[in-house]
Order: structure tokens, then sequence, then C-alpha cells
């Protein structure tokens, strides 16, 4: 039984758009709560926040770990969020204790996980601006090939008929 119309066989392509609903697969917000963590750990070695070494390590394991969406689930609804069972998770996928104790420094989940939403709506805004940019191309092109087109109007004094007290509308 489908609970909504995103799950509905017959209604689903109605309402997605395969572009932008990449963006907000479980895949994407693990990939981008990772690349917060990874730019996170680069800018507090940069700064002398955590030794370099270990932000060199962190920011090399946020690129090339993989981590199964699915591994996440009874930890997010333990949590109500991803972000505790994804750090972790990752802590342990790093298998160097000395680096993985400063992932997640100073940050709190909702940083990482709005930090990742924010990146992801930034690729929404990258796609959405794209299409406007065609669909403004593609007005633009008609309204040059039918710029000279005659078309037919209503004059002001046909609309000033229907104005005067006592004309009938319809």
């Amino acid at each position: 039984m489908t609970t909504s119309p995103f799950d509905s066989a017959i209604h689903r392509e109605l309402l997605h758009d395969a572009a932008i609903g990449d963006l907000f697969s479980d895949a994407a917000v693990v990939r981008a709560m990772m690349q917060v963590e990874g730019a996170l750990a680069r800018v507090q070695g940069r700064l002398g926040a955590i030794p370099a070494a270990s932000a060199r390590a962190i920011d090399r394991g946020m690129r090339e770990l993989q981590v199964d969406p699915t591994s996440l689930a009874t930890g997010t609804r333990d949590a109500g969020i991803p972000a505790p069972v994804l750090v972790a998770t990752l802590r342990d996928a790093l298998q160097a204790p000395e680096h993985a104790h400063y992932l997640h420094w100073g940050a709190t989940s909702q940083d990482i996980m709005d930090t990742g939403l924010v990146l992801r709506l930034r690729g929404v805004c990258g796609i959405v601006e794209q299409r406007l940019t065609r669909l403004l191309q593609a007005l633009a092109r008609q309204a040059e090939t039918h710029a000279e087109l005659p078309l037919a109007a209503r004059t002001r004094a046909a609309s000033e008929r229907w104005s005067r007290p006592g004309a009938r509308r319809c």
C-alpha cells in the first residue's frame, strides 16, 4: 500500500525530478555530511586546532571511505538523526584512533547536517539556474521569432464599454 504520491507507481513520475532527487538520496545525504567533516578537518588542521597529520588522514578518509546508508538506520532511529551514528561509523572505518579522535572536533551533529543540506541545496540551485537559463533563452528565441506577428487585442474603448454603470458583464 502506498503512503504518499511519491510511493505510487502511477503518480510518482508526475512529482519526481531525477536530477534533484539524486541530491536528496540517502547516499547523497551521507556523502554531503562526509564532505563537511573533511572540510572541517582541513580548516582545523590549517588553523592548528587539530594536528595536521590528523587533518590529512580525516580529509583523505572522507574522500575515500564508502558508507552504506542502510547501515545507519538503527543508529538514526535511536538518535533521531544520522550524524551521530555516521561519525561513529567513520571513526571506526578510519582505523586510526590517533586521528579518528579529531573527526567531528568541536562540531555539533546539527552543524554537520545543516551544512550538508546547504551543499545539496547549492546543487539544486545550480540545476534550477541551468534550467531557467535554458528557458529564458528559448523564450527570447520565441520573442524574436514572433516579434512581428500580428495579434488580436482588445482596445481601450472596448474595455471601457464594460466598465460603464449598468453595463452587462459576461
